[in-house]
């Protein structure tokens, strides 16, 4: 009779840790998923600039001719396809493995 009073308080005193620890757990993510959010609502509420909104083809042609013509001389326009060419064939890799790269 009194083993079973013991194990009964004893699985008793177990319990009321084990809630008192996933409550704690819940806290700490509920504070984690707060500050989070707060983050993203921040990051959110920063406007997008015009000359980012508009891409690059409003960039290129709202320079001057000068700066185009150094650009072109110093083969940017063939560093951006080479850049566009390795992300396309990256995600085209990710695609055909099914994202196991």
């Amino acid at each position: 009779m009194l083993q079973q009073l013991t194990d009964w308080l004893w699985n008793a005193i177990k319990a009321v840790f084990l809630a008192i620890w996933q409550f704690v757990q819940d806290a700490f993510i509920a504070f984690a998923d707060a500050v989070i959010s707060a983050a993203v609502a921040l990051i959110t509420a920063i406007p997008i600039p015009a000359w980012l909104s508009g891409g690059l083809q409003s960039m290129w042609s709202g320079m001057d001719g000068g700066v185009l013509w150094i650009a072109t001389q110093c083969g940017v326009p063939q560093a951006l396809a080479i850049i566009g060419a390795g992300y396309a064939f990256r995600m085209l890799r990710k695609f055909l493995t099914l994202f196991q790269w």
